[in-house]
């Protein structure tokens, strides 16, 4: 069992339970700090619930976990 592969396994799973258990709070986090950093900076912003992307986001995450899960066992 590959130890390294077993730790980024276990990160991608917790943040992708994060993503999906937090998604209004990450959403707020975004529209209220990043946002308007990235206008100050330059950058036109599309202000809008993205609250459903979190929760597919956190799926990708599970999904690599799972990957990485499976790799550290086979090596």
């Amino acid at each position: 069992m590959d130890i390294l592969y077993f730790i980024r396994a276990i990160i991608f799973f917790v943040g992708g339970l994060v993503t999906i258990i937090f998604r209004k709070e990450l959403n707020t986090f975004k529209n209220r700090y990043i946002v308007p950093l990235l206008i100050r900076f330059g950058f036109k912003s599309k202000v809008k619930n993205e609250i459903k992307g979190y929760y597919q986001l956190g799926i990708g995450f599970i999904l690599i976990s799972v990957i990485l899960f499976i790799v550290s066992i086979k090596s």
